[in-house]
C-alpha cells in the first residue's frame, strides 16, 4: 500500500531536484512522482536525469511548458498514496521528517499542517513569516491565520479522498498557481491537525519565481492571481482580513520601469474591468493600517 504520493515539479534546476530526492527517504510506501516542465536540453542532461530508473521515483516528461501548477496536475493523474504531499524542487524535506508524519498521520484527518525553515536566518525569509503564524497560533490559539494566511501545498500533507472528492485542481497560471488549491482545501478540510515541527527546508533562490524580476507580463499576472486570491475572502467574508492588497510597491516600481505609464493604465483598466477600483484602494489601505499597528 502506498502511503504518501510526493509530488515535485521541476524545471531546469536538476542538480537542486537531485538534493530534494535524496531528502526523501526510499520506502516501499512512499511514491515519488517528479514532472519535469519542458526543461532546457542545455541545462539538463536528460541522459542522466535526477530519479530515473530509481526504485520509487516516477519521472514524467510534459512538452508543453505551462507552469507548477500543470506539472502538479499531470502528477496527481498518478498519484496513488493515501496522503499526498507537494514538494517544490528547489527544496528538500529535514532528516526524520517522515518518521514525524508516521507518528501524526494516526487520525483521520484530511490536512495537516507542520511548519518550515530555511537555512537563511532572517526576518525577511519566507521561512520566518510563515513560523511567526505557527507561533501566534501556538500562544493565541487562532489556526485560521495558519489554515488561510499560507497559500502554499508544501507546508500541508493532504488527504488524497479529499482532494479527489473535492475535485481540486492547481490553477495553469504563472504566479499564484497553489493559492487556490491551498486555500479550497483547508476550506473543504473538517478534520486538521497543526503541528509546529519544522519538516521542509525553503530556500530563497534567487533564480525561483518567488524572486523574478518584475516586468510587465508579471505585474499583470500579479494582478490577475491577487483578484483571484481575494474573490475567495470575499466569498468567504470572515478571512477577510487576508485580502492581499493589489497595489505593491515592487510591482508597481516594476511595471512602470517595464512599460511606463502605458503599463500603469492596463493595470489599473484590468482592476476595474475585473474587480473594483475602489475596493483595491480599501484592501490596500487596511493592509496598511494592520502592518502599522504592527
Amino acid at each position: 500500500m502506498i502511503n504518501y504520493s510526493i509530488i515535485i515539479p521541476h524545471y531546469n534546476t536538476p542538480n537542486l531536484l537531485q538534493r530534494c530526492l535524496n531528502s526523501i527517504p526510499r520506502r516501499e510506501d512512499i511514491q515519488i512522482i517528479v514532472v519535469d516542465d519542458n526543461s532546457d536540453s542545455l541545462k539538463v542532461d536528460f541522459d542522466h536525469f535526477p530519479g530515473m530508473g530509481e526504485k520509487g521515483v516516477e519521472v514524467y516528461f510534459t512538452k508543453e511548458g505551462k507552469g507548477a501548477g500543470y506539472a502538479r496536475n499531470v502528477g496527481l493523474q498518478y498519484a496513488r498514496g493515501k496522503w499526498l504531499l507537494f514538494a517544490d524542487a528547489d527544496d528538500y524535506y529535514f532528516s526524520g521528517a517522515f518518521d514525524v508524519l508516521d507518528k501524526e498521520l494516526t487520525e483521520d484527518l484530511d490536512i495537516l499542517y507542520f511548519n518550515v525553515d530555511s537555512t537563511i536566518k532572517s526576518n525577511a525569509s519566507r521561512a520566518s513569516f510563515i513560523s511567526k503564524k505557527y507561533e501566534k497560533y501556538f500562544i493565541c490559539g487562532d489556526d485560521l491565520n495558519v489554515r488561510f494566511n499560507i497559500w502554499t501545498p508544501w507546508n500541508k500533507v493532504f488527504s488524497h479522498e479529499m482532494v479527489k472528492r473535492k475535485k481540486l485542481q492547481f490553477d495553469e497560471i504563472p504566479i499564484g498557481n497553489d493559492a487556490f488549491f491551498a486555500l479550497s482545501a483547508s476550506k473543504y478540510a473538517k478534520r486538521y491537525k497543526i503541528i509546529n515541527n519544522k519538516l521542509y527546508c525553503l530556500e530563497d533562490n534567487d533564480g525561483s519565481i518567488t524572486y523574478t524580476k518584475i516586468d510587465y507580463k508579471r505585474a499583470m499576472n500579479y494582478i490577475k492571481a491577487t483578484i483571484r486570491i481575494n474573490s475567495f475572502y470575499t466569498d468567504n467574508k470572515h478571512l477577510y482580513k487576508f485580502s492581499h492588497p493589489a497595489v505593491m510597491p515592487h510591482v508597481i516600481k516594476g511595471l512602470y520601469k517595464d512599460a511606463g505609464l502605458k503599463g500603469l493604465y492596463d493595470y489599473c483598466m484590468y482592476i476595474h474591468r475585473n474587480w473594483s477600483v475602489l475596493e483595491a484602494i480599501k484592501v490596500t489601505l487596511y493592509k496598511l493600517i494592520i502592518k502599522l499597528k504592527g
